[in-house]
């Protein structure tokens, strides 16, 4: 073989190795990539997105009923609040939920002031800084079914609420709390419902706790799910108990109590809840709604004498669903209040309650961002009566719902002692009615639909309030001239939902 024929030998054979070193290297890549991506199909999650976000325009006055204090909200203030929900679905049998909210405040303030979020330093303020500047998990939670059952498990920082028909929530818990709860089949027509919740613990985890044996406060519940055609029927029972380390917040967050203090607190506090819910289709056009809701918390104070709250609470609501326009809707409640002695008020107690409202002004519902928390434990003791029309559809795309609402407090003027003004934080001017106090509250509330997922709302709201300003006066120890004010409120609401 010539020196030629050699090096064109070589060259081929050179070639010929250099493709099957393509094909190996283009085969192993490929090899790669498939475990890859194997490896990631079988970890991926579906992320689905739906959220919340807010900006309300507000001009209030006399929302506390009183002039000369701080207490009145700003005349004119401009609010902003994003609330972004994320579920991570595996499967249809698991998934992970997160919800962050950013605010609620006001434009101007906070996060949402000029330079916010701009230079990150020791007196940075928005985003940068502690409280509402930072991204507030709102929920984080599991839920999943047991394998091969139709037995649901949720569990971590997530919504939960007992039973209730009418009132917008639960008045005894319905709110965001660290707890698991378990949904549980039974029939095609009952369903069993039970779960434990922590709302309050004094130690953080691990090592770094600074106090052993009753710190927390927890509660455990059970309620049936009773489903017929034409009605539904929900009976409920919770247990909760504060251990005699809880600090005032913590006994304060199972029942707004004349709080015990850590030193005098010497055997916890116990509390009890029952009730049921009941809602009746069968009578159309009418649904008839109605809630009986009972709560007892007991606790010893020194020298062991017996303290704490116990009372109930009734509703009844009647909607005539005949007309294509409005739906009308009368309803009555009553609330039991408290005696002459504070320490064994007959007042429900209440652990939490977002949603439950009256009306959308003096119990703060509504969907206004700075009205929209009520405070149960101040306003429990009082019977209303009211007419909602609600739904009124005149225009196309445009809602609205009326309410007129009288309000008269049940609570025993001997509440009003100044001991209790001052430690009992459920006894409020503003909130609370005694026997010698009314309201009458009157909202509109409106909502135009620009998109399916935008719209433009307008809530106002108007209180003519009747307190007995004497008695207040003497209680707070305030000129009985600055009380009994009438209030009102306008909020101009644009919300994207999706």
């Amino acid at each position: 073989m010539t020196r030629g024929q050699w090096h064109r030998f070589a060259l081929n054979v050179q070639a010929k190795e250099g493709k099957h070193m393509k094909k190996r290297i283009a085969l192993s890549l490929a090899l790669l990539a498939g475990l890859a991506l194997g490896a990631t199909s079988a970890n991926a999650a579906t992320i689905k997105a739906t959220g919340s976000w807010q900006i309300d325009a507000a001009v209030s006055s006399e929302h506390d009923m009183r002039t000369g204090t701080n207490n009145d909200d700003n005349t004119f203030s401009i609010g902003q609040r994003m609330r972004t929900k994320f579920e991570f679905i595996a499967n249809e049998n698991l998934k992970g939920v997160l919800e962050t909210q950013i605010g609620t405040n006001s434009w101007g303030n906070g996060l949402y002031s000029v330079g916010a979020g701009r230079t990150p330093n020791t007196t940075a303020t928005g985003s940068l800084s502690a409280g509402n500047g930072n991204i507030i998990l709102r929920k984080g939670y599991l839920d999943f079914n047991w394998p091969n059952t139709k037995t649901k498990f949720l569990v971590g920082y997530q919504s939960l609420a007992l039973p209730s028909a009418f009132g917008g929530g639960s008045a005894i818990l319905d709110d965001h709390v660290a707890g698991a709860a378990a949904v549980v089949p039974v029939t095609d027509n009952l369903a069993l419902v039970g779960g434990y919740i922590r709302p309050a613990d004094v130690n953080t985890f691990g090592s770094t706790a600074s106090k052993t044996g009753g710190t927390s406060t927890d509660l455990a519940f059970l309620y049936a799910d009773v489903n017929y055609t034409g009605y539904k029927i929900q009976p409920f029972f919770a247990y909760g108990y504060s251990g005699k380390q809880a600090s005032v917040a913590n006994v304060g967050a199972l029942a707004g109590l004349l709080s015990p203090s850590t030193t005098t607190n010497l055997e916890g506090a116990r509390a009890y809840f029952g009730g049921a819910a009941f809602t009746m289709t069968a009578l159309d056009p009418f649904k008839v709604m109605a809630d009986v809701n009972y709560g007892s918390v007991n606790y010893k104070d020194a020298g062991s004498t017996n303290k704490g709250r116990s009372g109930w609470l009734a509703d009844l609501a009647v909607d005539y669903t005949g007309l294509s326009m409005m739906t009308p809707e009368l309803f009555a409640a009553y609330t039991s209040g408290s005696g002459s002695n504070i320490d064994k008020s007959n007042r429900m107690p209440s652990i939490s309650a977002e949603n439950w409202a009256y009306g959308s002004f003096w119990m703060q519902g509504g969907e206004t961002l700075a009205n929209s928390y009520s405070s149960p434990n101040q306003n429990m003791g009082f019977w209303a009566l009211g007419l909602s029309l609600k739904d009124i559809k005149l225009v196309d795309k445009l809602t609205h719902t009326f309410n007129v609402i009288y309000f008269k407090g049940t609570n025993n003027k001997a509440i009003l002692t100044s001991a209790a003004l001052n430690t009992n934080t459920s006894v409020a001017y503003g909130r609370t009615l005694t026997t010698k106090d009314s309201l009458v509250e009157v909202d509109l509330n409106s909502k135009y639909q620009i998109y399916e997922e935008l719209s433009l709302a307008l809530e106002l709201g108007y209180i003519n309030s009747d307190y007995d300003k004497t008695l207040w006066g003497n209680a707070l120890g305030v000129d009985p001239g600055s009380l009994s004010k009438d209030a009102y409120k306008g909020t101009l609401m644009l919300q994207y939902n999706f």
